[in-house]
């Protein structure tokens, strides 16, 4: 069988930038554009800022299709499947056989993942898309490590090249009395569900409840250049510039749903509570005030960290679960949150997917208890989440696993360019207030965004 052969392992190459002041971010998309230029393939760009590293996975050497009856593997246009018997394990089990030395995967993984996890009934779409690249760069601190299986066009040529051919991105101009129409956008709409969700609340169907509106933009995104202008006014915890096929995306997270690390502790990144961050020092501090203050904020965060530590519970050693940050603000884009921070230790007989499966979708992505509140998601929003609220990932051979939850984020496909963007609603909630709520979040990626000139 194709899946099981030996395969080729990765040639590596060390570039030293120990001395050399150079744009980490415009380096990486400039290697992209010179590999776009012969090859239209995926790729991902993710930046890890726990670690300091930007990683680059370009072009798919195996890919990987998770559905919820089977596992479609694909190499070099042959592809083999294989049956789901348990998911988690079945995940675990299939990169057990990748005879590759020390492989990274990207990818993504779909909030219909929840809807598998949760709802009984059968799911038909694709749960997850990953790939083991051709290509793999790591950007870190004092050096970029190259490594590739198929030479492409001289690759350590062409990023040596990058390093001394920066080119200045493009800028975003926009227009304020245009983003405020945009982000206006199905406004009565959002306020009726908010208000639905209100009474399902007052009626103790769930506790509290996220639910988003889908922003269509008029525009296509020239995405490398916005993921450029964005970094630059954003500090999300993770960072992606990516094409999964037809798919892209740019997104700057403010949260990661799950971190795995070689030695099996796992950590959660609960954000749950917001308020506006603007250029005005002294407001902001007022709104900071304000939001520590919050009764309704602060419940809301409450609750979410509560979930997040009986989900570490069903997978990690109970003594090893705790709480190492709490009800911290932290700034993110245009907003500011309330953030904690939890950990554990995974137990005997359970892996990272375990650990994944747990803790996804994110409390803060989807509401509390979880299945009531992803069947009232799907009842209520009138447009499929697709990947808003799912994650994007890189998943290496040691166990380690990084999953940001994809918020703050713009899509485009063939046929369409679209933001997403949604706020907690829980029994205190005001739809006005909520959807207050969602046009300053957005604002941390429509701000930026740099469209192509027609």
């Amino acid at each position: 069988m194709l899946f099981f052969q030996k395969l080729e392992n990765y040639k590596e190459y060390i570039i030293d930038i120990l001395e050399r002041n150079l744009d980490k971010h415009m380096i990486a998309v400039n290697i992209v554009k010179c590999f776009l230029k012969e090859n239209n393939d995926s790729y991902i760009i993710y930046e890890n800022r726990h670690k300091n590293e930007l990683s680059l996975g370009l072009g798919k050497y195996i890919g990987f299709s998770f559905f919820s009856d089977k596992i479609q593997v694909v190499k070099n246009e042959n592809i083999e499947e294989f049956a789901v018997n348990r998911l988690n394990d079945d995940i675990f089990n299939i990169f057990k056989k990748i005879h590759i030395n020390d492989w990274r995967t990207y990818g993504i993984v779909n909030f219909s993942y929840a809807k598998n996890s949760f709802l009984d009934e059968k799911i038909n779409e694709k749960l997850m898309d990953l790939f083991i690249p051709n290509i793999d760069i790591r950007i870190e601190k004092n050096r970029i490590l190259i490594r590739y299986i198929e030479e492409f066009n001289n690759i350590v040529s062409t990023v040596k090249n990058c390093l001394s051919d920066a080119k200045k991105a493009k800028e975003s101009i926009q227009e304020n009395d245009r983003l405020e129409l945009i982000k206006s956008i199905d406004e009565d709409y959002y306020k009726n569900i908010v208000s639905k969700a209100t009474e399902e609340i007052k009626n103790n169907k769930y506790e509290k409840v996220i639910l988003s509106r889908k922003i269509n933009l008029e525009k296509r995104i020239s995405f490398l250049d916005s993921y450029l202008e964005g970094r630059k006014y954003n500090n999300p915890a993770r960072s992606y510039c990516m094409k999964i096929d037809n798919l892209e995306v740019i997104g700057f997270s403010p949260e990661t749903v799950v971190e795995v690390d070689r030695d099996k502790i796992v950590y959660t990144f609960p954000l749950a509570g917001t308020r506006a961050l603007t250029e005005d020092k002294e407001l902001n501090k007022k709104l900071k005030d304000e939001l520590l203050k919050d009764p309704k904020e602060i419940a809301e965060h409450a609750v979410s960290v509560k979930l997040a530590y009986e989900e570490l519970e069903k997978v990690c050693y109970k003594d090893s679960v705790s709480v190492i940050q709490f009800m911290d603000v932290l700034e993110r884009g245009t907003v500011q949150h309330l953030a904690s921070r939890l950990k554990g230790k995974i137990k005997e007989g359970f892996n990272e997917w375990h650990a994944f499966t747990a803790l996804f979708p994110a409390v803060t992505a989807s509401g509390i208890p979880k299945k009531e509140c992803i069947e009232a998601i799907y009842r209520l929003e009138k447009d499929e989440r697709g990947l808003y609220s799912g994650g994007v990932l890189t998943y290496d051979k040691d166990g380690t696993l990084d999953v940001a939850l994809v918020l703050r984020t713009a899509f485009q496909n063939e046929k369409e360019t679209w933001v997403r963007v949604g706020a907690g609603i829980v029994k205190l909630s005001n739809p006005e207030r909520e959807l207050e709520e969602t046009k300053e979040k957005v604002g941390s990626i429509i701000n930026r965004l740099v469209y192509i000139d027609n």
